[in-house]
């Protein structure tokens, strides 16, 4: 004999859209990663990071929104889902 059994499993699924960033500038689009915490430690707030040819820009939330973004400095700012980012581009020197 067989008994019925039931089961309930919660899911959080994060749209890939929330992982990308997008250029206030040109709308190009870029792969976001989670900053690491020596990125974060130059940048407090920092939560992503994308490369721009081949250097690392963390972005900051910051409040606003694109349309008021002074012009000439849309080129570092980004969009993750409906959040404005800041960037701000970090490194690591070599000994």
């Amino acid at each position: 004999m067989m008994q019925a059994c039931e089961q309930l499993s919660l899911f959080s699924i994060v749209p890939q859209a929330a992982r990308t960033a997008i250029c206030c500038m040109d709308g190009e689009c870029k792969a976001a990663a989670s900053a690491e915490s020596w990125m974060a430690d130059l940048v407090p707030g920092g939560e992503y990071a994308i490369s721009i040819a081949g250097h690392t820009l963390v972005l900051k939330p910051v409040p606003g929104s694109p349309a008021g973004i002074q012009r000439g400095h849309e080129y570092y700012h980004y969009t993750i889902g409906p959040r404005l980012y800041a960037g701000t581009f970090v490194g690591r020197m070599q000994h």
